[in-house]
């Protein structure tokens, strides 16, 4: 029997792919419909069904294989995307609440803390609580922790404040804490931006991340971490007394009756330290304060102390008092009251009114609190603030008479107040520094440098038998060794993820630039005083002299060396502490 020949095989058919173009992209399987033309998806979905022709073996060189071979993993790169551009789309068209929760269900390390990712141990979690509570807390009486809660216990109920204590009490472990630092980051903003979440653990966490910002890593964001927990109390209207927190606006209809939210005494300390911290840096740093004193503030004040359910509570009405002493003392500033600033004798009575009153403190209560280590410092740094105004922020190139009795006077202050501030500071423990809270290190500063600028001051030769020997007391050359000496001693070599050092390799190296500055401003004391022998230069006896001689304005700089305004000494003053929040210049 012979062969067929009909046209069919003289004309042989073209060989088809068994997937079409559109199952080939899906990477779906494609079944051909009975009819045989288009597959049944392309069917179902109204879309237009090819085939490609399949390519002979036979035909084409090894080139164009490879070419096939990179064509189809293109193909199947194209689709695997688009699938996943899709399946984005669906999830950003769905609400935020079901967004969140599809998140959490499909990332089981959503709800995962620090234990659970094998961050830290439990053993090591409890460490760092306990050395948190027994040193830390002092330093920080606006959140306490009670004795007896366990750390299972804040871990379940109070999960920022468990990673916020941890990172804190990590100073001596830098690498990891900045680990934990980028925890405390995501969980913030989770919970802030994304989540919209205002809860009392989550103000709590804010106010203990903000107390020891010195270590975060740099930029520092003190004050936007500091308007984050200010919004919380804002928005839950906890600066007020709980009677007076109705929730009626001036565009609302209905009266909302429900009961206001209140935490008790954790709140009213929350809502102290967001005072206390606004109000201590700004002064110092001249920048705005935007949580301002009221009556409400007082009020919880004395209500922590009348019931004293922890010890530090008998103290917030003096820190909140001394604060208001401060906040006092920065109206009488230059950039405030340029009305008080003419002349000494409009100045003075304001002058003397503040330091007695900052007298009938040290009398009423330093003593009581000789020992604290808050209070004391806060208390120096106040005396020494007064000074600052007195001396160093007022320009009065036209008195007739620079060194003024009143002028003598708040340098002897400022002296005996910087030397009794390092005679304090200097016999506290070694690594005592380590527990400081941002604004006792903001203090420490401040106090450093105006010591120097006061003893540059002081070695004016005008007036050297008025306080030659508080300047020599204060003895800023062995300060600046011994400080330098206890920084050093908490330098480590470790550096973080970034390559960056420890805070107090930082903070050794400002010190050091001090140093530098005030010994280069004593070694030229002598060449300075060369004018005092003429017969213009002041030259104050009060044994022989009714007062000063007058002064002509030019040669106030060369009389008193740096006692006007320095902006080398004030830069070095701004590096201080790097960058807390936006307050040293780096954005």
């Amino acid at each position: 029997m012979t062969p067929d020949t009909s046209s069919d095989a003289t004309t042989p058919q073209v060989p088809m792919v068994k997937t079409c173009h559109n199952c080939a992209r899906g990477k779906i399987r494609c079944v051909r419909s009975a009819d045989g033309g288009s597959c049944q998806r392309c069917q179902r979905l109204g879309k237009e069904c090819v085939f490609r022709q399949a390519r002979s073996k036979s035909d084409g060189s090894r080139r164009n294989k490879r070419i096939d071979i990179l064509e189809e993993k293109v193909d199947r790169l194209l689709a695997r995307s688009e699938s996943a551009t899709f399946k984005r789309r669906i999830d950003h068209s769905q609400t935020y609440s079901s967004t969140s929760r599809s998140e959490a269900s499909e990332s089981p390390s959503a709800n995962e803390d620090v234990i659970d990712k094998g961050i830290l141990s439990v053993e090591a979690a409890n460490a760092l609580i306990d050395t948190y509570k027994a040193t830390m807390m002092p330093n920080l009486p606006f959140v306490i922790i009670p004795s007896g809660l366990s750390t299972e216990e804040i871990r379940r109920t109070r999960p920022v404040v468990f990673l916020t204590v941890l990172t804190a009490a990590l100073y001596d472990n830098m690498p990891l804490q900045r680990v934990l630092e980028e925890q405390v980051k995501v969980a913030i903003s989770d919970r802030m931006v994304f989540k919209g979440e205002i809860s009392f653990d989550l103000l709590q966490g804010l106010l203990i991340y903000i107390a020891w910002s010195q270590y975060h890593s740099r930029p520092r964001r003190f004050s936007q971490y500091l308007h984050l927990a200010t919004s919380i109390i804002v928005d839950r209207r906890l600066d007020r007394a709980p009677g007076m927190r109705s929730r009626q606006t001036r565009v609302g209809i209905a009266d909302n009756n429900s009961n206001p939210v209140c935490w008790g005494q954790d709140e009213q300390r929350a809502v102290i330290g967001c005072y206390y911290f606004s109000s201590s840096i700004s002064r110092i740093l001249q920048k705005l304060s935007t949580f301002p004193h009221t009556p409400y503030i007082e009020d919880c004040c004395q209500s922590l102390a009348a019931s004293s359910l922890s010890p530090s509570d008998s103290q917030l009405p003096h820190i909140i008092h001394l604060q208001r002493l401060f906040e006092s003392i920065d109206h009488l500033s230059p950039q405030n009251a340029p009305e008080l600033h003419c002349t000494d004798a409009v100045f003075e009575p304001h002058f003397r009114k503040m330091k007695g009153e900052l007298d009938q403190f040290r009398a009423d209560s330093l003593t009581a609190f000789a020992r604290n280590q808050f209070i004391t410092m806060q208390f120096h740094t106040a005396e020494l603030y007064l000074c600052q105004i007195t001396l160093f922020d007022r320009k009065t190139l036209n008195d007739s008479m620079f060194w003024s009795s009143l002028r003598v006077e708040a340098l002897s202050m400022g002296l005996v107040a910087a030397r009794q501030f390092f005679q304090f500071y200097l016999a506290l423990p070694l690594r005592a520094e380590t527990v400081f809270n941002n604004t006792q290190w903001v203090q420490g500063g401040f106090c450093l440098t105006l010591a120097a600028k006061l003893s540059v001051a002081a070695s004016d030769s005008s007036i050297d038998r008025q306080v030659a020997k508080l300047r020599d007391a204060l003895d800023v050359s062995l300060i600046l060794q011994q400080v330098i000496l206890r920084v050093q001693a908490l330098v480590t070599p470790l550096v973080d993820a970034r390559g960056d050092r420890d805070v107090f390799y930082h903070y050794e190296n400002r010190l050091k630039r001090l140093q530098w500055w005030y010994e280069t401003q004593m070694t030229q004391i002598p060449v300075q005083r060369q004018p005092h022998a003429s017969q213009t230069a002041m030259a104050y006896n009060p044994n022989t002299t009714a007062g000063p001689s007058p002064v002509p304005a030019e040669d106030l700089h060369a009389q008193w060396p740096s006692m006007l305004p320095d902006a080398t000494i004030d830069d070095l003053f701004k590096e201080w502490n790097s960058d807390v929040g936006i307050y040293f210049g780096v954005s």
